[in-house]
């Protein structure tokens, strides 16, 4: 799960209750902005386990900054969050998913890994409805799928519902960097013999 966070608290807390509830760890993309706003909440995320990723300061359309620009979005978030969570993120998910090379380049030479989802909520929008998000996700659901959702209050509902989707295909549910990690599937060959 890929929980993009760059407006309000409110929803937090439940989703939080909701994944320890489920025992499901969840990657938290944050806002340098949010962030620099609301370092308590940041801090009950990471108390609760679960993988901190970079957003973006201002949640810009990254494709149209300049590189010096970029820059200064990703480093000042990554910065932000070393200060007040004592982490290094691995992740940058560009607001929107707007991104080309150079969001790329710029975000490897910082040391993180650009990332995007494969399943979306859509659940900023208000005429989504919980059961128009399940049903978004249910075609999407398999090994390696990366769903992206946000703080609201259609989210809240719909989580526990999705968790337990996911779960029943007898998926496991876990951070990016456990999604992502060469080392959660077998090997298929042997390891070589010296």
């Amino acid at each position: 799960l890929m929980i993009n966070v760059a407006w309000g608290t409110e929803h937090i807390q439940p989703m939080l209750d909701i994944l320890k509830k489920e025992n499901v760890k969840a990657t938290f993309f944050l806002d340098g902005s949010w962030l620099a706003k609301h370092p308590g909440v940041a801090k009950k995320i990471m108390a609760g386990g679960h993988e901190i990723g970079n957003h973006a300061y201002h949640h810009p359309q990254m494709s149209r900054l300049t590189a010096y620009k970029m820059k200064e979005e990703i480093e000042r978030t990554e910065d932000l969050i070393k200060r007040t969570l004592d982490v290094k993120s691995s992740f940058f998910a560009p607001p929107s998913g707007d991104f080309n090379l150079q969001v790329v380049r710029t975000a490897a030479q910082l040391g993180l890994y650009t990332v995007l989802w494969t399943a979306d909520t859509v659940d900023w929008r208000p005429s989504s409805t919980p059961a128009m998000m399940i049903e978004r996700i249910r075609p999407h659901v398999s090994n390696g799928t990366l769903v992206l959702m946000h703080p609201t209050d259609r989210t809240v509902v719909a989580l526990p519902k999705i968790i337990q989707m996911v779960k029943q295909q007898g998926i496991q549910l876990g951070t990016v960097r456990e999604v992502l990690s060469s080392e959660r599937i077998s090997r298929v060959e042997p390891p070589p013999a010296f």
